[in-house]
């Protein structure tokens, strides 16, 4: 169990810790997922060491799938020198970190293949970077185990395969859109041809596979460890043999599953998202009574240390308590949502939103990363998209940024400051949720309570300006706060943007048109502010890229993907905004265009048009309809959905 300061899980991180443990024991999933970390890490930068780290990775997962808990750390001669100063975070694969994969399914899923091939040939065992090499040596193992000549490697989109004449089995996280798999398995060289082996959430979610005559193998989420573990003949005595109970006294026993809520992967729950890890509600007996609870899984190895630390470590009256930690179970209190938390909720409550993410912030530091380390991506963006793309120029702005963002220490993320996650209990007080679900960002590098704060501005409605004052008071005669959350603003969002569902019901559609948008205006602002910042470094206003556009003529193909703020197409000036009767004859006129197809949220002095369906893109010439139903085509605008100004335009 972590405790203290957390380290950001870096490769250097992980090399030192083997290095450190050289010829002495160490749990056998610990010493593999690092193995496998430091061999991916070659594969990805070419370098020296690929083919001894997955040799390494290989024998440590043969250990591990033989049920060896404890395995020898390999001599430190063996682990190339450069890891240990390696200063990049570890990518973390979707599979192993947030979904809920463990590597007893990928053992699983082989034993699915062997039973379909009798006289199964040579094999290539080919894990698709960053999550299927971590599964990869494991299928390996278990074919070796059944006599199958069998090698392992792994591959990214372009990469050539030494294929020869084995038959290449394509291992992978679970698939979203099976794009990647697809192209891999279609340029497979060689006449022997390529299958792929994955998890799955859904049957569906390779279907597009199959139709292209492409043989998949699958293992069906209902099979999986952490679905299996939450059945109630396996959670009880898994508590029983594993859990660490918080409170002292006897610990609770479990009286049974929440009817309804017994297995969020078996049985859906409301707001629970299909591809979110497992978790059960359960009943404890405890010595004063009935106790209502909440079982989540996290991971089981190094991925899911950050997470076990949070919930052992954090105190607060905002998330819900812990009660018990176990390796791949955290069981936390059960809250209802009474209310959802209003669009415009009372200062207060935003209040005390910030008290929460600066008391987890001096509850759970993380070590200070290693001087002259990389630079994380998201800044490189950020900064090219402020600065131009002469390399100088970013370089600059992007080292600026990350000063800024050093205004606070860094902490641990919870990726949960959203405002779906946000809401009030019985008592109306502000609550949170999903705390455990992501411990470590997946959509950043930076480590920062200042990005959590940001996007508090769009959780709550507020801006940039508010959190400033507000954390100026929280924080004395210290420096100006607008600079720096902007900058963590704009790294929030262009992850955030990216990941804004697609497909979901009539609620969530309003709910992600009104974040799409909050994001949109709040980056627009933030970058506004940044840019002559910026350019005073590089060379002054006449050498500045143009000012980020705050709206887009054309629609994007996919639904609900904002381009924020950056690679969108200038709209023409659209001028004022309509008059009072003006403003009601496009309440009239959107009303008529929106029935049965989508529905007008409001928020300021705009309309949201939601959509009332999923579909894969806006119809242009219904867009062109609305434009001509209003009484001033331009104020109709784009920010993942149509929006219609009712008020003065920014």
């Amino acid at each position: 169990m972590t405790s203290g300061a957390i380290r950001p899980l870096t490769i250097a991180h992980l090399a030192r810790s083997l290095e450190a443990r050289a010829g002495q024991p160490m749990e056998a999933l610990r010493c593999y997922e690092s193995l496998a970390a430091l061999w991916i890490r070659c594969c990805d930068t070419g370098t020296l060491g690929a083919r001894v780290l997955r040799d390494m990775t290989f024998r440590a997962a043969r250990r591990l799938a033989a049920g060896e808990d404890i395995l020898i750390a390999p001599e430190s001669d063996r682990i190339p020198d450069w890891l240990t100063r390696d200063a990049s975070l570890v990518r973390l694969p979707a599979s192993l970190a947030v979904q809920g994969v463990e590597w007893q399914d990928v053992l699983a899923l082989a034993e699915v293949w062997l039973g379909a091939r009798q006289d199964a040939g040579p094999v290539l065992v080919a894990g698709v970077r960053t999550g299927g090499a971590y599964l990869a040596p494991l299928v390996a193992t278990r074919l070796e185990a059944a006599g199958v000549d069998v090698r392992v490697t792994s591959v990214r989109p372009g990469e050539d395969l030494d294929v020869r004449d084995r038959r290449v089995l394509l291992v992978d996280d679970p698939p979203l859109t099976g794009r990647t798999l697809l192209s891999l398995a279609r340029d497979i060289p060689g006449p022997a041809g390529g299958e792929v082996l994955v998890p799955v959430f859904d049957a569906a979610d390779v279907q597009g596979l199959r139709q292209e005559g492409i043989a998949v193998t699958v293992l069906p989420r209902e099979r999986w460890q952490s679905t299996r573990r939450l059945q109630p003949d396996a959670l009880s005595p898994y508590l029983d043999a594993h859990a660490r109970w918080q409170d002292a006294g006897p610990a609770p026993a479990v009286d049974g599953l929440v009817p309804g809520r017994e297995n969020s992967a078996l049985t859906p729950w409301p707001g629970v998202r299909r591809r979110s890890p497992a978790r059960a509600a359960v009943r404890l007996a405890t010595s004063a009574g009935i106790r209502h609870a909440v079982a989540g899984w996290v991971p089981p190895g190094i991925f899911g240390d950050a997470a076990r630390a949070a919930a052992t470590l954090v105190r607060s009256s905002v998330v819900p308590a812990t009660l018990a930690v176990a390796p791949a179970l955290v069981v936390s209190e059960d809250l209802v949502t009474t209310a959802p938390l209003s669009p415009q909720p009372p200062p207060g409550k935003l209040e005390e939103a910030m008290d929460y993410v600066l008391d987890r912030a001096r509850q759970l530091p993380v070590e200070s990363p290693v001087p002259g380390g990389p630079m994380p991506e998201v800044l490189q963006t950020v900064a090219r998209a402020l600065t131009g793309t002469d390399d100088t120029a970013v370089a600059t702005g992007a080292a600026r940024m990350l000063q800024l963002l050093s205004a606070l220490a860094p902490s641990l993320p919870d990726n949960r400051c959203e405002a779906e996650k946000w809401f009030l209990d019985g008592a109306g007080r502000l609550r949170k949720t999903g705390h455990l679900a992501h411990a470590y960002r997946r959509d950043n590098e930076l480590l920062t309570p200042l990005l959590d704060l940001a996007a508090l501005s769009v959780a709550f409605g507020s801006n940039l300006d508010t959190i400033a004052d507000h954390l100026a008071r929280r924080l004395p005669n210290t420096r100006p706060w607008y600079a720096p959350l902007a900058v963590a603003l704009l790294c929030y969002g262009t992850a955030r943007g990216a990941q804004l569902p697609r497909t979901y019901n009539p609620q969530r559609a309003a709910e992600t048109a009104v974040e799409a948008y909050r994001l949109q205006r709040g980056m627009s602002q933030a970058a506004e502010a940044l840019q002559p910042v910026l350019s005073d470094l590089v060379g002054g206003p006449e050498t500045a890229v143009p000012g980020v556009v705050h709206r887009w003529q054309d629609p994007p193909g996919a639904l609900v993907q904002p381009r924020l703020p950056f690679g969108g197409t200038a709209t023409r000036p659209i001028g004022p905004g309509p008059t009072g009767e003006e403003t009601q004859m496009a309440l009239k006129a959107v009303a008529r265009w929106a029935e049965g197809r989508a529905q007008a949220v409001r928020e300021g002095d705009v309309l949201l048009l939601a959509p009332l369906q999923a579909p894969s893109a806006w119809d242009r010439a219904a867009l062109e309809d609305l434009a001509r139903l209003l009484p001033c085509p331009g104020l109709l605008a784009w920010c993942g959905v149509p929006v219609v100004a009712l008020g003065e335009v920014s």
